[in-house]
């Protein structure tokens, strides 16, 4: 028997014996180990019945919605407390989240800056009002309310660093370097106020083999900015490489590779860089026009014809990625696109076709001819 099973039958017999103090202590612990626990979460909210405790059960009520995914109804339940106990922060807090996850952004700003009126001193308060401010395009009002943080939390290391990211998007520089805690953070602003000297001598300091595996990837990507501001665009192509080497490539990877050849002129690694960019930000269509560039370029890559035919698959525009399958076929005869294209072409009831590309079809030819016979003699009978 588990310890939450065994925690589940000491508090129902506690319940049980109207030791309900008891059994809410319980419960309580079961909520902390499994915050879903829908049976732990209806007996604290049965509890607080009891006990004739309105609040409590408002709340643990919006806790028993919120497992069940009904966040309209927690929200009203929350505010059914609040109404109780105005200035209770729990519930406050609460009430801000919901709103958050629920989408409803404004409302969740309304509520955190209520919170914050309760209590200044709500450190995550100001992280969530920040986030939710820029989901709102409102890069002032986060930059606001996080000054406010920092300067009630004069040593939080998290938060300068908040603040200094939002002068950079900003393009506050100056005022991003003012308070950034962080040195790869600082780094990142000083190459992008192109302070490239300044930069480096902070990369120059760095220990490499003493950096976890996020710190690394971090050096590689400011190192190959650091080059490319340089105009040292085949040591800045290097530091991708060493960057994709501890890590699979990713958008940025591709974007700094796709920056690197326009500055080389190269039309061709340029477009195909920027293809698998947008491709991993899913902005297909955007990756379809790249690829479509450099195939105008250079119609026999590979990789570029084999890219258009599974974004155009992806598109469910599928005659024009056989098209392209066709185009890989004809290359080197690629095993890949040859079953690619016997499967197409069988689909579509073209078995001579199909045939032409090693697809097996007697057995499918037969079996229409057997279904074709039994429909005849179906209708034949009288």
């Amino acid at each position: 028997m588990s310890n939450l099973e065994t925690m589940h039958q000491k508090a129902a017999t506690l319940y049980e014996e109207k030791k309900l103090d008891e059994a809410l202590s319980i419960y309580k612990e079961i909520i902390k180990l499994n915050p879903i626990d829908e049976v732990a979460l209806s007996c604290v909210m049965d509890i607080y019945l009891e006990k004739d405790d309105k609040f409590n059960y408002y709340l643990s009520r919006a806790n028993v919605n919120i497992a069940s995914n009904k966040i309209e109804y927690a929200i009203s339940d929350t505010k059914k407390a609040l109404d109780l106990d105005i200035e209770n922060i729990e519930a406050r807090r609460k009430l801000a989240r919901l709103y958050k996850v629920n989408n409803k952004n404004l409302k969740a700003i309304d509520e955190f800056i209520k919170l914050l009126e309760i209590s200044e001193k709500e450190l995550d308060a100001y992280f969530e009002l920040a986030e939710l401010y820029m989901k709102e395009n409102s890069i002032d009002s986060a930059i606001s309310i996080v000054k406010k943080g920092t300067e009630l939390f004069k040593d939080n290391a998290d938060l300068k660093n908040l603040l200094a990211q939002l002068y950079f998007k900003a393009d506050d520089f100056k005022s991003a370097l003012e308070v950034v805690e962080d040195d790869f953070l600082r780094v990142k602003i000083l190459l992008q106020d192109e302070k490239n000297s300044e930069a480096f001598e902070f990369l120059s300091k760095i220990d490499f083999n003493k950096l976890q595996i996020n710190e690394k990837l971090s050096y590689h990507i400011l190192m190959a900015q650091y080059y490319y501001n340089s105009k040292e665009f085949d040591k800045s192509l290097v530091q991708i490489d060493n960057y994709t080497k501890l890590a699979r490539p990713d958008a940025i990877s591709f974007q700094m590779k796709a920056l690197i050849y326009e500055e080389l002129k190269d039309d061709f690694n340029s477009h195909l860089n920027w293809g698998f960019c947008y491709k991993l930000q899913n902005k297909f269509d955007d990756a379809i026009v790249e690829f479509d560039h450099a195939y105008k370029i250079n119609g026999k890559d590979k990789t570029v014809l084999i890219e258009l035919a599974n974004l155009y698959q992806h598109n469910k525009e599928k005659f024009v990625a056989m098209e392209y399958w066709q185009r890989v076929y004809d290359i080197d005869k690629d095993e890949r696109a040859r079953e690619i294209l016997a499967e197409f072409y069988y689909s579509e009831g073209n078995f001579e076709k199909a045939k032409e590309y090693g697809k097996e079809v007697e057995q499918k030819e037969e079996h229409y001819e057997g279904l074709i016979d039994k429909i005849m003699n179906f209708f034949s009978k009288k």
